[in-house]
């Protein structure tokens, strides 16, 4: 039986047959490759296994009982437009000063002092979010950035009063009804504060951390909390690069004013780009796919779920058709198709988001819009 295996050098491949004479055969690594060689080489591999394993690690001390699936929800997706419109990716690429909130590394890879202002509607507007961020470049390799975010439900109807309880028993009977003068309307809301310091490391490496504090009103009741991330990103060179965020590394604990207490447990993303240049369409191509590893139970939009253990994947694409216009498109397992683009002017860029909800028959696709302003071009702009 025949067998061969591979070998990787600096700039070729080496296909080593093990035939009893040995052939050798020489295959050069076009350029535009060889940021694959540590891949090839396995040196990657442990960031592969990252959301596998670490999760597990961190978890180790912590009760299941404990565990809260959605209460940390409002981090995870902020209302960016451009990550929206590529599926949610985004641990591997800059988003302005939204950045800190996918990956808080790349903070120091935005190229100037951003606001960034974002609002989008879901499920036919009945859930709205806004965000406001700013990003500072500081000297050196150090970056800064602060957002506060809000989401909320309004009008929600309580009718734990307006039961025309004729018996006592509170059960709604034969014969009693509701009061509708007596039902009331409350309000859901969410806010965030973010804090996000970045830095470049030494070679191609950078790392960065987010403190987030979260409040969360419902009724009369308030809950409040504290958590952290961490971000690293590298490039690997020719345009390819992997990063990897570290969601609520020291389990987030939120405590609400019932005397109950909530944790939100760590999460994983590991992700990998390539960006590279179409030589026939002369157009800028960005590619991007990560996976994200819970451990919180079942959920929706799992690509593969074992247990407890759901395993979450996302791909995103930008194609550049100029300098002033992109577009976008992105797919992952709860999403059937998201779209986008983005406008990109002197002193600010727009980005639009079209979002398609899986149960299209019953909620209309949602929308998201961000607006950048560049604090840099607009001071010049107006003379100050």
């Amino acid at each position: 039986m025949k067998s061969c295996e591979l070998r990787v050098t600096d700039d070729e491949f080496r296909a080593v047959s093990c035939e009893p004479k040995g052939v050798h055969v020489l295959l050069p690594l076009p350029p535009r490759f060889r940021g694959l060689r540590p891949l090839l080489r396995g040196k990657l591999l442990l960031p592969l296994l990252l959301p596998l394993l670490l999760p597990l690690l961190l978890l180790l001390p912590l009760p299941l009982s404990a565990q809260a699936k959605y209460a940390g929800e409002l981090f995870e997706s902020p209302g960016n437009a451009r990550s929206a419109a590529m599926s949610g990716a985004g641990v591997v690429s800059t988003h302005g000063a939204v950045t800190g909130f996918y990956n808080p590394a790349l903070m120091a890879a935005v190229p100037r002092s951003t606001v960034s202002l974002a609002h989008r509607e879901q499920f036919g507007g009945m859930v709205s979010a806004d965000l406001v961020v700013v990003n500072f470049i500081g000297e050196g390799r150090f970056a800064l950035g602060i957002g506060v975010l809000r989401r909320g439900v309004d009008e929600i109807p309580d009718t734990r009063r307006a039961l025309g309880d004729l018996d006592g028993d509170g059960q709604m009977d034969d014969g009693e009804r509701l009061i509708l003068d007596h039902i009331t309307y409350f309000s859901q809301r969410e806010w965030g504060l973010l804090l996000s310091l970045a830095r470049q490391g030494q070679s191609d490496w950078r790392w960065g951390i987010n403190a987030k504090l979260l409040g969360h009103w419902l009724v009369d009741e308030l809950g409040l909390g504290v958590g952290f991330d961490l971000g690293l990103w590298h490039n690997l060179g020719h345009g390819l690069s992997i990063g990897a965020l570290l969601q609520d590394i020291t389990t987030t604990q939120i405590f609400w004013s019932t005397g109950t207490r909530e944790t939100v447990i760590p999460r994983v993303t590991v992700g990998g780009g390539w960006t590279f240049d179409l030589p026939i369409l002369h157009r800028q191509v960005i590619i991007e796919s990560e996976l994200t590893t819970r451990l919180d139970g079942e959920r929706l939009e799992r690509t593969v779920q074992a247990g407890p253990v759901s395993l979450i994947g996302r791909t995103g694409l930008e194609v550049s058709l100029n300098e002033n216009l992109v577009l976008r498109a992105g797919k992952s397992a709860i999403l059937p198709l998201s779209l986008g683009l983005g406008l990109d002017f002197p002193v600010f860029s727009v980005d639009y988001g079209y979002i398609e909800n899986t149960s299209s028959l019953v909620f209309e696709p949602s929308h998201q819009i961000t607006v950048n302003l560049f604090l840099g071009e607009l001071r010049d702009f107006l003379g100050m």
